[in-house]
């Protein structure tokens, strides 16, 4: 008797884990990629802002030493995903479906930012003596 209960106590504990994995798997998925500059290499400490285009929900990572980010546990929907970076152009990838248990990659190949603006100078002559006396 001692044998069938210790079976059955094994058996629930097999299936009550096995729905928690089951369950746990696919409900989210992940964006991921790159952000480089003009020669190709990566950018760190670039921001990284996905924003759920039916929510508004945003969320963020940040590019690490190599330039690489993730965003991790997204729920399935779609994203604008745009990256900021001082001195650089921003750019946005719109239109980013992510589906459950996927991991979608968005790469991003950033240009110089483009300054304009006017410097101006202002200064006096310096005081030249020409005759001594």
């Amino acid at each position: 008797m001692k044998a069938i209960k210790g079976g059955w106590l094994l058996l629930c504990l097999v299936f009550a884990t096995g729905v928690g994995r089951a369950q746990g798997v696919g409900s989210s998925g992940d964006i991921t990629g790159a952000v480089s500059d003009p020669s190709g290499a990566g950018i760190p400490k670039a921001t990284i802002l996905a924003v759920e285009t039916d929510k508004g929900i945003q969320h963020t990572a940040e590019t690490d030493t190599y330039g690489e980010y993730r965003l991790a546990g997204l729920p399935p929907a779609t994203y604008d995903v745009t990256v900021k970076i001082p001195g650089f152009q921003s750019e946005v990838q719109k239109g980013v479906i992510l589906t459950v248990g996927a991991t979608v990659v968005v790469d991003f190949h950033l240009k110089l930012a483009s300054t304009s603006g006017m410097i101006e100078v202002n200064a006096e002559p310096p005081v030249v003596e020409t005759q001594r006396g």
